[in-house]
């Protein structure tokens, strides 16, 4: 084999594994290095929840196509990764939960386009059978609240099995889903039906807390925890200034006020749903960046976690959330996705070891 041919093959050998571990492999590595976290003092059944949020698929009318099919295969490549690598024992039950704005223009798509981005949705995600996936709906799914077209609403309920407010028990734990422009405060349809359905779920709990004869679900029988809650918008504050984790928003954005109902929840629905659930903790999106609060509301004490976006057109570097959850105790890890630069780097770096040692590849003769 002629020297010329030798290294023509290596360097096409050379090239694909580069692609192969900068494109598929990368994912593996970083994610193996998040794990469940631990619960210490837990006395019931487990339940493992990987959480993500703000995934903005482009729609048909934003956005250059290949940037569109690179963040798209970044996204399924990291979520099949996660999926692949934290699968939990039989012991264990994993939930897969997207806070808001799965699509970036779903409320601009008519019928079509939005069963589209459903099916591709889909797609990208996609779970093992014995995975549940639940989803809560965003202000770019259906539209800010006074944008919100009744078709929009009606059909994100319908295909993605999202109506405005879920009370879901898994594993022994509660989980409340709340459509955050639902909680607008005035007397619109839909704004009527979450605070009477909240109200419902609080009235049955409140009763499950005080006799456990009142605690049945679906005909199934639990016991009472307080909720855990997840919704879109973050809960009521100022700015994103009270904010101090490494991927809260970079200053001077840290310190833009907030619009309320429209950046964060106003203080009346804030007071409202957590009067009403009494959560033990509650997860958001929406600002695409990380934050940790701690929340009292008279004898209500929670931390409230916003989730940063899970896609490289939001942030250099997406996140997601490994959740370890008991009836009375649960445990958060937050974990890192591969940076844009990270895989650059790793691309250029390899690609000149690879033309160095090609180069000096000697003549083996034929």
């Amino acid at each position: 084999m002629r020297r010329v041919t030798k290294k023509l093959l290596f360097t096409i050998f050379g090239l694909l594994c580069i692609g192969l571990y900068c494109e598929f492999l990368i994912y593996y590595v970083v994610v193996v290095q998040c794990s469940w976290p631990k619960l210490v003092n837990s006395t019931g059944p487990v339940l493992k929840a990987f959480i993500l949020a703000d995934t903005h698929l482009l729609g048909p009318y934003r956005g250059h196509w290949l940037d569109k099919l690179r963040r798209e295969w970044q996204m399924h490549q990291a979520f099949t990764a996660i999926i692949n690598t934290h699968q939990p024992d039989v012991v264990f039950v994993l939930e897969t939960i997207v806070i808001g704005d799965l699509f970036d223009e779903g409320e601009w798509t008519d019928d079509k386009q939005f069963n589209a981005y459903v099916e591709r949705f889909y797609r990208l995600f996609p779970v093992p059978q014995d995975t549940k996936l639940h989803v809560v709906m965003g202000n770019h799914d259906i539209g800010f609240h006074n944008r919100i077209r009744k078709r929009a609403l009606q059909r994100f309920i319908e295909l993605l099995n999202a109506p405005s407010v879920q009370h879901l028990v898994l594993r022994g734990s509660h989980f409340v889903l709340v459509n955050s422009m639902a909680l607008q405060g005035d007397s619109c349809d839909m704004c009527v039906e979450a605070r009477n359905e909240i109200s419902l779920i609080s009235n049955k709990l409140s009763k499950c807390s005080k006799d456990n004869r009142f605690c049945e679900f679906h005909g199934v029988h639990y016991n009472y925890s307080r909720p855990i809650l997840m919704q879109h918008f973050p809960l009521y504050r100022v700015s994103d200034s009270v904010c101090t984790e490494p991927d809260a928003p970079p200053l001077p954005e840290r310190n833009k006020l907030f619009r309320l109902k429209i950046d964060a929840l106003s203080k009346e629905g804030t007071d409202f749903v957590i009067k009403k659930l009494k959560p033990r903790a509650v997860f958001g999106g929406h600002t695409h960046h990380g934050c940790l609060l701690k929340h009292n509301y008279g004898k209500i004490d929670f931390l409230e976690y916003s989730v940063p976006s899970f896609s490289w057109r939001n942030r250099p570097d997406p996140k997601y959330m490994l959740v370890s959850i008991s009836p009375n105790e649960y445990a958060v890890n937050k974990c890192g996705l591969p940076m844009e630069v990270t895989m650059i780097a790793s691309a250029v770096i390899m690609f000149l070891c690879l033309v160095v040692y090609v180069f000096r590849i000697k003549t083996l003769g034929r």
